[in-house]
């Protein structure tokens, strides 16, 4: 027998032993988290109800909050595979297919642990009964992960119930600070496209949380969608132009929302410009003349500027070529066109768009008790935001993922989509993570990281298929 067969055959036994391994070793939370990811919601919460078994307190809340997710994700798949059932309940108000709809819930229910039901009025569609909600709250109050699961539970809301914004003022109600914010007046803009939406007695809420809105997202494309009138009494008319009949008035400082835009602009006297169809937030509609709108000014809580002793401050301003900013390197040769830039105003905004890898790169000095803010946001796949890797490897890095920071491993749940300010603090090697000035989480450790191994600042770095977009990045 050659020596070549016998390794041949040691090799086989060793990738064979690998594989029975793995196939028999217990589920982990993390592949339950890849089973929603990869929308397998079924097979995700049979491991998660089997950890919820043996897990202990710290764990179980982690759990419970996946549980929430898969069971979310799990309700959505139903819904779709029952659509047909549903519509016709909800036509004929059939009450054999609905006993039976509600009979293979209950099957479903017990094969699975979590509380399906189905409701049938005024719109017909499965959802959860409240029980692991409940479970979880009671056991965790104040838990990281309740506004998260609130969301996702306004959003399938929002999703059955399209033609009203109440449930959207509630949550808003509740959580005011929300990381959220730019969904929830997404959420807002869409259903007012709604002629009978009812915005009576939601006036002040609406216009808190444009304000809010205004003050963070102001280079947003919605922005540009929100006024103030800037006018004493001002006609709102039934169609574009002078001619219309006036069907409301707007008070002077009144928010309005932009619905449409004339094609052309008008000369009215000595002024050129569009006319709006718009919707006030006390819920009066018609068409204004734009020389009565202006802008909503952002309102800053500080007026004290924190500009100063920031070493690195960088906006992108300056470009080499198209792909690559000034002072900035490429982290992958051959894959410079994943970086690009768009202007908005004065902005640049730094684009990455990758479908293999990409990344930026600029050598510094090392940072000792650092801070570094960057404002970005994720448009698909796992994208490093930033890093900052000093002499010895350690690195403080931020990675968003889909609803998920990352900081060296720590995971918080957020709304990576939407822009915001980045916050690291290092004390030694431990960090405090700051999220649009608000403290996150601390004491989370540095750590040596695969792909930023030489010191120096890294954006936008992603190993696979990625969007992402920055604003600026600034450390001291």
């Amino acid at each position: 027998m050659s020596k070549k067969f016998i390794a041949l055959v040691v090799i086989g036994v060793i990738i064979a032993g690998v594989i029975i391994y793995r196939a028999m070793a217990p589920a982990t939370i993390d592949n339950a988290i890849e089973y929603i990811d990869s929308g397998n919601y079924k097979k995700a919460l049979k491991v998660l109800n089997t950890l919820a078994k043996t897990s202990g307190y710290e764990d179980g809340e982690r759990i419970y909050y996946y549980r929430l997710k898969a069971l979310l994700g799990f309700i959505n798949e139903l819904n779709e595979d029952y659509a047909d059932e549903c519509k016709e309940i909800q036509k004929t108000k059939n009450k054999k297919i609905e006993s039976k709809l509600k009979a293979k819930l209950e099957e479903i229910n017990k094969k699975t642990e979590v509380d399906l039901i189905l409701v049938t009025d005024p719109e017909c569609y499965i959802s959860m009964g409240g029980t692991l909600y409940d479970e979880f709250v009671s056991l965790y109050p104040g838990s990281r992960y309740i506004e998260s699961i609130d969301f996702d539970m306004l959003q399938f809301i929002m999703s059955k119930h399209p033609g009203t914004i109440n449930p959207v003022i509630e949550f808003y109600k509740r959580y005011p600070e929300t990381t959220y914010l730019s969904s929830l007046v997404n959420m807002v803009l869409k259903a007012l496209g709604n002629p009978k939406i009812e915005l009576k007695g939601h006036a002040e809420k609406l216009t808190e949380m444009i304000q809010n809105f205004c003050n963070k997202y102001h280079t947003s494309a919605e922005y540009y969608r929100l006024f103030r009138c800037k006018g004493e009494n001002v006609n709102l008319r039934d169609s574009a132009g002078t001619h219309g009949q006036i069907t409301g008035k707007l008070n002077k400082g009144e928010f309005v929302i932009q619905l449409e835009r004339s094609m052309d602009s008008v000369q009215i006297g000595d002024v050129r410009d569009y006319w709006y169809r718009v919707v006030s937030v006390s819920g009066s509609r018609g068409w204004v003349f734009g020389k009565f709108l202006e802008r909503i000014e952002p309102m800053t809580k500080n007026l004290v500027s924190e500009d100063e002793g920031f070493t690195i401050d960088e906006h992108f301003s300056e470009w080499i070529d198209s792909h690559t900013p000034k002072g900035w390197q490429h982290m992958y040769p051959g894959f410079e066109e994943a970086i690009s830039f768009t202007k908005l105003k004065d902005i640049h905004i730094v684009k990455l768009d990758s479908g293999e890898k990409g990344g930026l790169y600029k050598k510094t000095g090392s940072f000792q008790n650092m801070v570094c803010k960057v404002k970005g946001r994720l448009l698909g796949g796992n994208v490093i935001l930033a890093g900052v890797v000093g002499y010895g490897g350690l690195a403080a890095v931020i990675t968003l993922l889909p609803e998920e920071v990352d900081v060296c491993g720590y995971k918080i749940p957020y709304a990576t989509t939407q822009w915001h300010e980045y916050e690291l603090r290092s004390e030694g090697k431990t960090l405090s993570l700051f999220i649009d000035g608000e403290l996150v989480a601390r004491k989370i450790n540095t750590k040596k990281h695969d792909l930023l191994k030489s010191s120096g600042i890294y954006i936008l770095v992603c190993n696979g298929k990625a969007q992402a977009e920055i604003e600026y990045i600034r450390i001291k």
